[in-house]
């Protein structure tokens, strides 16, 4: 509407923003916020029990801690931006200016994250002596702090998309960002993350440290943790899921593409494979086998992404919830260009007047506008792709439907302009799938 637009034709749009987030998250959560409470909780441990194996450990999780965090998690942390600005600029402006001093404190308390995270690695040794020691926990315990403070800002923006609250009503800050899945969010991201770094680095402790008294003591650490945590994701979660629309709950299975049966089989099995993991490690943690610690991290990257996935795709037909759908057009101005058609507001446009000549052009911009976000003419994904979509339809049945799409398939905004505007929106779409199928059997011939 308001900014040129971008496509990834074949990848989709939505999917880059995914794997950029979804690593960014596996960072800034296993790592950043469970991991450095792992770490503290060994250097604490290893203090109190003179276990110098312990607090080597410890340190060497600080090493890379430190490393991916300012490596990885910093790129991907960008690549969010750079994505979501230049894909979803309208949403990325109307969180700017709802969440601007948000924003900046969250990046004062990240600078700060980064210096006590470069500190408390680099000054090891100045503090390791026995008296010296608890400044250095202290230390490790303010980084965990400032971690999750990190994640608790960002926590009340993601939140606000789904369940903006009083704010559709009060252009409030503090209602937006206190939204009614801010807490249960922010509970259920923090147990996430613990199980998370569990998982990461539980696996490489079964595979990396071959000294089995110490490998024990590490799985006692990480089995105390996954005790709370676990109990904590399944309270959350359910609190969760309980405080989001009821629109939004009726799409979460949805939203995975799984059947019902299949979702369940696979939430509870990934669920029994983390109990286990903690039985065991709490047990036996001597003879933990390497199989279960590498299903364990199997099953974390899964939830961690199946959250992700559902989270975003729940808001849909919005990105911000009641307030502007998931194409950039608010809901208030729908009425509008219903009547004066949506080229007339379109800043880049170069179709204002739809004739037979441009009808093709003016069409490809209206799908710019309005269907780009999601979907893709001959992408990867066949739900996504249209030339697998449409195939077979023709012209007329193209515009009879995209009027009402939004009845028969609720995750969709409804098509908004006019009735010029849908039929230049029909004939490029039939146009294009039509050509991209014709190329494909060509190529299929020869």
């Amino acid at each position: 509407m308001n900014f040129p637009s971008i496509e990834f034709p074949w990848f989709g749009n939505g999917t880059v923003i995914a794997l950029i987030a979804i690593i960014h998250v596996i960072v800034s959560h296993g790592v950043a916020i469970g991991a450095s409470t792992l770490m503290v909780t060994a250097e604490y441990v290893g203090y109190n029990t003179r276990n110098e194996k312990l607090d080597a450990f410890a340190r060497k999780m600080a090493k890379w801690v430190l490393i991916i965090t300012t490596t990885v998690g910093a790129m991907t942390g960008v690549g969010i931006w750079f994505s979501t600005t230049v894909i979803q600029p309208d949403s990325i402006g109307a969180l700017l200016r709802i969440f601007f001093w948000a924003w900046t404190a969250e990046w004062i308390v990240f600078i700060t994250e980064v210096i006590l995270l470069i500190m408390y690695y680099h000054t090891w040794d100045t503090f390791k002596d026995r008296t010296k020691k608890p400044t250095h926990i202290r230390m490790g315990i303010a980084l965990a702090i400032f971690s999750w403070i990190t994640a608790a800002i960002i926590t009340g923006i993601l939140a606000a998309k789904l369940t903006p609250g009083r704010w559709t009503e009060t252009f409030s800050f503090w209602h937006a960002f206190l939204n009614p899945t801010y807490l249960p969010s922010l509970g259920f991201r923090t147990f996430l993350a613990l199980l998370l770094a569990i998982a990461i680095i539980g696996f490489f402790v079964r595979w990396r440290v071959k000294d089995e008294t110490l490998r024990s003591e590490i799985f006692r650490i990480f089995s105390f943790w996954s005790a709370i945590a676990f109990a904590g994701v399944l309270v959350t979660g359910m609190w969760y899921l309980y405080s989001i629309p009821e629109e939004a709950y009726e799409l979460v299975v949805y939203s995975t593409g799984m059947s019902e049966q299949m979702f369940n089989i696979i939430n509870i099995t990934g669920f029994a494979i983390i109990l286990i993991f903690i039985f065991w490690a709490t047990v036996k943690p001597k003879t933990l086998p390497f199989v279960l610690s590498l299903a364990v991290l199997g099953a974390s990257f899964g939830f961690i992404a199946e959250f992700e996935f559902v989270r975003e795709s729940v808001r849909k037909p919005f990105i911000i919830y009641d307030y502007m759908y998931a194409n950039g057009i608010l809901e208030k101005d729908v009425e509008k260009y219903n009547e004066n058609g949506v080229l007339a507001y379109s800043t880049f446009a170069k179709n204002r007047e739809i004739t037979e000549d441009n009808k093709y052009e003016a069409g490809e911009e209206v799908y710019r506008g309005q269907c780009l976000e999601c979907h893709t003419i001959n992408g990867w994904r066949s739900k996504r792709a249209l030339v697998k979509r449409l195939d077979g339809w023709t012209e007329d049945t193209i515009q009879q439907f995209i009027p009402g799409m939004h009845n028969a398939r609720p995750v969709m905004p409804p098509f908004v302009g006019t009735e010029e505007e849908l039929e230049a929106l029909s004939h490029y779409l039939y146009t294009v799938v039509n050509e991209e199928n014709k190329t494909s059997l060509t190529k299929g011939e020869k």
